[in-house]
């Protein structure tokens, strides 16, 4: 497990921190309540969490999924990155415009 201190103002520390639980590659365990430094509008939070490397492929992926209603949606993105979390797959990447052709 890994902690990671995020200071800054406020706002801008939760905002950070959303995204960073979002991302399929941390998986956030804990993070602590909000501590604000002495006055000021800065707030400090300590966040423990895993960390799954991503295995990222530099070429194309093409993805072919099907609808439960039969409708294929099919992609191909530019660069991709896979990454497995046990039976879960989260794969990610640039896409060319024109994506729900």
């Amino acid at each position: 497990m890994l902690r990671l201190t995020v200071e800054g103002p406020e706002e801008k520390v939760r905002d950070f921190l959303k995204d960073f639980s979002n991302l399929p590659q941390h998986k956030v365990i804990t993070t602590s309540e909000l501590f604000f430094n002495g006055g000021t509008e800065d707030a400090t939070v300590i966040c423990h969490f895993f960390h799954y490397p991503l295995e990222e492929i530099n070429e194309p992926i093409s993805v072919l999924f099907r609808t439960t209603d039969g409708k294929y949606l099919g992609f191909t993105l530019l660069k991709g990155n896979v990454i497995r979390i046990g039976n879960e797959i989260t794969i990610s990447g640039k896409a060319t415009s024109g994506l729900l052709e």
